[in-house]
C-alpha cells in the first residue's frame, strides 16, 4: 500500500471500525482490518490488510521531540507518516508515534505487538516480530525481522536490533544488538554472560 493522498480517508468496505473509535483525515485502512473500541487513528496513517488495532490504542500520537529556545521547550514538527503493514496486531492501549516531517514510522508485516507498548517516532520494526507488554522503543530505533522482545524491555533511541535477536524481559538496551543474539539485563549484554554474572552473585550473596 502507498502512503495516503491528502484529503479524505479511505476505509475498505470489509474493514470493521468499532463503536467510539476515531479515524482521522488522510488515513487508509485495508481489507479485513479491525479497529477496536475507543481506538484513535490520526492523520497520515496507512493500515494494511488483516490488521488488528486493540481497544484504546492510539496510532499517530505526536512524537516526543522538543528543543530548548530561550529557556523554554519548543515542539519539533512531527508531520511524517505511519505505515502498518499487512497482518500486524497492535494490543489495547498501545501507541505508535508519528515520524518527523518527511519520514515514516513503520511496523513490518506480520508483527505482533502486545498491550501497553510504545513505538516512538521514526522507529522501524521489521517483519514477524513479537513485542510483549510495556515495552518502550525510543525514536529512530531499528528492529530487524523475527525479533522477540520480552515485557518491560526498553530500547534506546537510534540503536539497531539485528534480525532474529531475542531481548529478554526488563532488559535495557543501550547499544546495538547483533543478529541472532540473545541479550538480557541492565545494561543489556549477552544472555550467557548475564547468567554467569547472576550465578556468581547468587553464590556470593544468596541464601
Amino acid at each position: 500500500m502507498n502512503n495516503p493522498d491528502s484529503g479524505a480517508s479511505r476505509v475498505s468496505p470489509t474493514a470493521r471500525i468499532a463503536a467510539s473509535a476515531v479515524v482521522g483525515d488522510e488515513v487508509e485502512i485495508g481489507p479485513d482490518s479491525v479497529v477496536g473500541p475507543n481506538a484513535v487513528i490520526k492523520g497520515r496513517v496507512v493500515v494494511g490488510a488483516r490488521v488488528s488495532i486493540g481497544a484504546g490504542a492510539v496510532i499517530g500520537c505526536e512524537g516526543f521531540g522538543y528543543e530548548k529556545l530561550d529557556g523554554e521547550y519548543a515542539k519539533l514538527d512531527h508531520g511524517g507518516t505511519i505505515v502498518i503493514e499487512d497482518g500486524v496486531d497492535i494490543g489495547a492501549n498501545s501507541t505508535v508515534a508519528h515520524a518527523k516531517a518527511g519520514r515514516e514510522t513503520r511496523i513490518g508485516r506480520g508483527t505482533k505487538i502486545d498491550c501497553h507498548v510504545h513505538i516512538a517516532h521514526n522507529v522501524k520494526v521489521g517483519r514477524n516480530c513479537a513485542i510483549a507488554a510495556q515495552t518502550g522503543i525510543a525514536g529512530s530505533a531499528v528492529i530487524g525481522d523475527d525479533v522477540m522482545i520480552g515485557g518491560q524491555a526498553g530500547i534506546k533511541d537510534h540503536v539497531t536490533i539485528g534480525d532474529g535477536a531475542v531481548i529478554h524481559a526488563r532488559a535495557a538496551v543501550f547499544r546495538s544488538v547483533p543478529a541472532g543474539a540473545s541479550y538480557s539485563g541492565v545494561p543489556a549484554r549477552p544472555h550467557a554472560q548475564m547468567k554467569r554474572f547472576w550465578a556468581r552473585a547468587w553464590r556470593r550473596f544468596g541464601r
